[in-house]
């Protein structure tokens, strides 16, 4: 039997299940599930699977039924289905930390520590000062080497979390030093990892029109009007210079001495209007 706690996608574990039953049952088949969980059409189930339509509460209990889930199982269940279909952040957010602290989930283990890394964004920034910055225990120091700055209790945080993860480590000297390690996740639990991360940032880049002189920092912005089409190149012109930034980080031929956070925005400031359209603007 398929361990449905190590899964934060039900479209992911329904998938899985159906293979597994089709290797030991080779007529097992989407109309067969139709059949048994209740919904008329056999292509539905493709279409939970392709995520072009949802499941209701109801739909989601006798789904629960026809797999033969345990209670725990059935419960666990229907919080994956809140959390995939959830609609705002918040929502994703709440049902994500409720499958977290489910006592028998797997996620703590297996796909957690992405989510934990992007919660504050101090750690990323703790990451990238220990780059140039040689630290050795003195928390409060190292409190004040962010800006703005944070206490001596999260930075130490900070670094537990960091060497838990593997993001850190001690070199020979008794410095806290990079690693290579990449964090991974799947992407529902990165999409709220990220979230979270991006709303911190947006914040610190209001802020940052207070904290420095314009010559330190750089906040514009552009409002236009353009086609979906024109939005699309835009849009991968934006990805291309994120990886020429990348790339001019890694060649820089000075010492590095500051830690920058970069942002792009684009996003609607309407909704859609074509003069052949029945949509309203």
């Amino acid at each position: 039997m398929i361990d449905i706690f190590q899964y934060t996608d039900y479209r992911k574990f329904l998938s899985d299940f159906y293979e597994a039953e089709k290797k030991r049952n080779p007529h097992y088949s989407h109309r067969y599930i139709a059949q048994k969980v209740g919904f008329t059409s056999s292509g539905f189930f493709s279409k939970i699977l392709q995520e072009k339509t949802n499941i209701s509460n109801d739909l989601s209990l006798r789904f629960a039924e026809f797999l033969k889930l345990k209670k725990n199982e059935a419960e666990y269940f229907g919080l994956l289905v809140f959390f995939n279909q959830a609609k705002s952040h918040a929502d994703k957010k709440r049902w994500f930390e409720k499958i977290v602290a489910f006592s028998k989930s797997k996620v703590k283990i297996v796909q957690v520590s992405q989510y934990e890394f992007f919660q504050k964004w101090y750690y990323v920034a703790i990451r990238e000062l220990l780059a140039f910055y040689k630290f050795n225990g003195d928390f409060q120091r190292l409190g004040k080497m962010i800006d703005p700055p944070i206490s001596p209790a999260q930075a130490k945080k900070g670094i537990l979390l960091l060497e838990k993860l593997g993001l850190i480590k001690k070199d020979e000297n008794g410095f806290y030093k990079q690693t290579d390690t990449l964090i991974g996740a799947g992407y529902d639990v990165k999409s709220v990892a990220i979230n979270n991360f991006q709303m911190a940032t947006l914040d610190l880049a209001k802020e940052s029109i207070d904290r420095f002189p314009k010559d330190e920092r750089d906040v514009s912005t552009l409002t236009l009007s353009f086609s979906k089409e024109l939005y699309n190149v835009i849009h991968e012109k934006l990805k291309g210079f994120r990886r020429d930034i990348l790339e001019l980080v890694k060649n820089d031929p000075n010492a590095v001495d500051r830690v920058y956070q970069v942002n792009f925005q684009i996003f609607p400031l309407s909704k859609y209007h074509r003069e052949n359209s029945n949509e309203n603007a």
